[in-house]
């Protein structure tokens, strides 16, 4: 048996052997090293981004809150003038008549006629009026911030 081993085949090809298994193990341990170190910095170029990203996003999203709230701001101060000018109008109405005097009597000529300036109205219908006036205002007001902070936030539109 020892003269077998001593056959220089044989032990060329245990020679073989061996360094075939040491190169295997060798790479084996160096690859997984390699990747290793790319799959680290890969995660890191990747984590670089999303955090730029992420700080892009917020500062985008702070841009389009700091738009809306303008947006809303101005809405506030749309709807005070309404109700400002609604308070100064029912206001100077205190001194019209509640009814009219002659509810069906029409003018015998249309020369007569005061024509649609609101001024032959009564207290009532008078203030109602404004109302309905005030409240179309408010709602304009309403709709304007709506399509405003819309139109903002579809084009990305910052300031």
């Amino acid at each position: 048996m020892l003269g077998l081993l001593m056959n220089r085949w044989v032990l060329g090809g245990l020679a073989g052997l061996v360094m075939l298994g040491f190169s295997y193990w060798k790479g084996y341990t160096y690859g997984k090293e390699n990747v290793q170190e790319k799959w680290d910095a890969e995660k890191v170029v990747q984590e670089r981004e999303m955090l730029a990203k992420a700080n892009e996003a917020i500062e985008k999203e702070r841009q389009l809150q700091a738009k809306a709230d303008k947006i809303q701001k101005e809405r506030i101060r749309e709807s005070q003038i309404v109700n400002r000018r609604y308070n100064a109008l029912v206001d100077s109405l205190r001194d019209r008549p509640e009814g009219r005097a002659s509810e069906h009597q029409l003018p015998d000529n249309s020369r007569d006629v005061l024509g649609c300036t609101g001024e032959g109205l009564a207290k009532p219908d008078a203030e109602f009026l404004a109302g309905y006036a005030a409240d179309a205002a408010r709602l304009q007001a309403q709709y304007n911030a709506c399509k405003a902070g819309y139109e903002a936030l579809r084009n990305g539109a910052v300031e």
